[in-house]
């Protein structure tokens, strides 16, 4: 998914200096964080994705409450993340279908018994 990079650009556009919005240490936490998301988005698997951008959330908010992250910095990488979860629904789920078939056989009637025939083994006129 194409968004999953835009999101790993987000995080490069960030930068690792001081006059950035991020520091070198946050960059290394979150850079695993966004390569796990561009993996599974790439994968094409949604469960992993958004576990993946669960946690690239999660991390990007504690770090923006400790202030290890600048506020223009956090809305960037969790727009991006925004927009790769959008995407999601574009992905096709992996449910499986089963369908069951259940044939039916239709036999004739019995025949039905006329005022001629004779009951076998009864006492009568034999």
């Amino acid at each position: 998914m194409a968004l999953a990079l835009v999101l790993a650009f987000a995080l490069a556009g960030c930068g690792g200096s001081s006059g950035s919005g991020l520091s070198t240490a946050t960059r290394a936490q979150l850079t695993p964080l966004v390569r796990e998301v561009r993996r599974a988005a790439e994968s094409l698997d949604r469960a992993s994705t958004k576990r993946a951008l669960a946690n690239l959330q999660r991390a990007v908010a504690e770090d923006q409450q400790r202030g290890d992250i600048r506020p223009a910095s956090a809305v960037q990488i969790l727009s991006a993340a925004a927009g790769v979860e959008s995407h999601l629904t574009l992905v096709p789920t992996t449910t499986t279908t089963v369908t069951t078939t259940t044939t039916t056989t239709t036999q004739p009637p019995p025949p039905t018994k006329g005022h001629g025939d004779k009951k076998k083994g009864g006492g009568g006129n034999d």
